[in-house]
């Protein structure tokens, strides 16, 4: 029986949850939104999966586009399960219309907690030692759930947060493809081009063997936090300045940037756009080194 899942991942909290998933339905074929979408498709699987952040209240916008031209099969267990920190806004929604277009719907919606790693905008929050066994313990249930092919009801958008949509979303989005106008690199740069390698919206070039961002980025933050040396510094743009004001003064948190992603993701599991995800994905030595307050996995 085929199974895919299709993904958009910055800093790897989507692509974590979508490995764990996979694992849980006894194996899948992981998809990032950086294939082509000829080579990818689903007319012919029986289990569809989308895997995405929330930004700005939404999907990404290369993800919506991504969804618009892939063959799926109509006929097929959808689910859809969105990472995000505090306000899903009409992610599931927008899901939900792309695929009516195609004839198809979700049978299963539902969204997980993690880390908040927006850097550019905002220190991440909560912190990791409490946030990543929790979010473990959400992906654990909704894996379950998945694998049983349960009917779920995806989340809508509250009636406060649709009447609120444009006001305040609107300056965000008026800004979406430029988040990188503020990203530069200092003299730590030695041209890896990891940067490059990681970004899932292919939005940066090297010259010269220096990135060059191309102006189509969704704030995912992946270049910055996978950079090596963290060469690559960054503005906050004006119009998350009292956004951050308000989060830190709320949230008492420092105003030093924290460089967050995934601690079970790697570089190297960013730039590989197809994979075939078997059970037991994360070997245990590697969990239980890197997240000791995980829980621990029950021997078979």
């Amino acid at each position: 029986m085929k199974k895919i899942i299709y993904y958009f991942s910055g800093t790897g909290n989507s692509l974590y949850t979508a490995n764990k998933i996979a694992e849980a339905i006894g194996g899948a074929e992981i998809v990032s939104v950086r294939c082509n979408v000829e080579n990818i498709s689903a007319s012919d699987a029986e289990v569809i999966g989308f895997v995405c952040p929330v930004y700005e209240w939404d999907v990404p916008g290369i993800y919506k586009e991504f969804i618009k031209k892939i063959t799926i099969n109509p006929n097929a267990y959808i689910f859809m399960v969105a990472t995000y920190i505090a306000i899903l806004g009409k992610s599931f929604e927008t899901i939900e219309k792309l695929l009516e277009e195609k004839g198809a719907h979700l049978d299963y919606g539902r969204a997980v907690r993690c880390v908040a790693s927006q850097c550019i905008a905002y220190p991440p929050f909560p912190p990791e030692k409490i946030m990543i066994p929790y979010m473990d313990k959400q992906i654990q249930k909704v894996g379950k759930e998945i694998s049983k092919k349960k009917l779920r009801d995806y989340p809508r958008m509250s009636p406060l947060t649709r009447r609120r949509f444009d006001k305040v979303m609107g300056p965000f989005l008026a800004i979406e493809n430029e988040y990188d106008k503020g990203f530069y690199t200092d003299d730590r740069c030695k041209g890896c081009g990891i940067c490059e390698k990681v970004c899932p919206t292919r939005n940066i070039t090297l010259e010269d063997k220096r990135p060059k961002w191309n102006h189509h980025c969704h704030g995912c933050n992946a270049c910055v936090a996978y950079c090596p040396p963290k060469a690559i510094q960054f503005k906050t743009p004006q119009v998350y300045k009292r956004l951050d004001s308000i989060i830190c003064k709320m949230l008492c948190l420092p105003k030093k940037r924290k460089r967050y992603h995934h601690p079970l993701i790697t570089a190297r599991d960013l730039m590989n756009d197809r994979k075939e995800i078997k059970p037991m994905y994360l070997e245990k030595s590697r969990q239980s080194k890197i997240l000791p307050h995980a829980p621990k996995r029950k021997k078979s």
